[in-house]
């Protein structure tokens, strides 16, 4: 994904409003509302080139909608940073089996296939197939909860404009850029090809090559990404437990965030193709 315009990134923050968040901002700043959200993205993009409104507007707007529906959200639920660390400490080891994509294989190959007497299928299920959904579900719960206070805290700076509502390839605008955040381990292939954590810190460039060139088909994409990569140095089994380390990811996240900097342009090859993308590497290490 190319390097885009400030006009074209006021775009994508206005695309992820809701209509009536929309309407308010046209109001707030006597701007033309229409029932069609592209007719009135594109009037307030003309007050924009017109010079009638600013991107601080925008920004202002979009930050301080970012904090009421966050605190909505932590009102209804009860889910603080504190109390969702909290409840990320109960986790032991005993959680970390199955890899997302794995299920359906493990299901398939050690009961569906290998059993044909429906008692001896039951019987099977009821031994060792619960024990494997749930620990895969408890590290999926583990990860998704501890995203959600990492992105909080990244959506907090103040060179980060939020993405209200989803939009595809984009979670935040970083220094003007819209960038999706990938949360990741360093691939098995650049320790497969001699390569260690130091050479990685050394070498960030080089590791989004390797995260763009080994991603899944059915995940492709050339969006601009920042790679978030959480490793501890001494004892990398234990690399998850960083995940819940609060203070740690958010004085990691305040450094990172807080440098004026740009994403590196990163040339990779898919399939028999050519792209090109804009990436960033953020390590949290122990």
């Amino acid at each position: 994904m190319a390097i885009v315009n400030i006009r074209d990134s006021n775009f994508i923050k206005l695309k992820s409003i809701k209509k009536e968040h929309l309407k308010t901002f046209c109001e707030l700043y006597n701007i033309k509302f229409s029932a069609n959200m592209t007719e009135t993205i594109s009037s307030v993009l003309k007050d924009f080139d017109n010079g009638k409104i600013s991107t601080e507007n925008i920004n202002s707007f979009i930050r301080k909608l970012y904090i009421e529906t966050r605190d909505s959200e932590i009102e209804k639920t009860g889910a603080t940073h504190a109390e969702i660390v909290k409840e990320l400490n109960k986790v032991d080891e005993h959680i970390w089996g199955m890899v997302q994509g794995d299920v359906d294989s493990h299901i398939q190959s050690n009961y569906v296939r290998k059993f044909y007497k429906y008692d001896e299928m039951v019987s099977a299920i009821r031994a060792g197939l619960y024990k494997s959904i749930e620990s895969y579900a408890l590290s999926s719960w583990f990860n998704h909860w501890s995203t959600v206070f990492l992105e909080d805290l990244i959506n907090e700076n103040k060179n980060v404009i939020p993405i209200i509502k989803k939009v595809k390839g984009v979670d935040i605008i970083w220094n003007e850029q819209p960038v999706d955040i990938k949360i990741t381990n360093l691939p098995k292939e650049w320790f497969k090809d001699g390569h260690n954590i130091d050479h990685a810190i050394k070498n960030p460039e080089l590791v989004c090559k390797y995260m763009y060139e080994l991603q899944g088909a059915q995940r492709f994409g050339d969006d601009n990404r920042l790679f978030v990569i959480i490793y501890d140095k001494n004892n990398p089994a234990k690399s998850w437990k960083i995940k819940r380390d609060y203070n740690l990811i958010k004085s990691k996240i305040n450094d990172f965030f807080n440098q004026k900097t740009e994403l590196d342009a990163i040339n990779f090859k898919y399939g028999n193709n050519q792209y090109l993308a804009h990436s960033k590497v953020m390590f949290i290490l122990k």
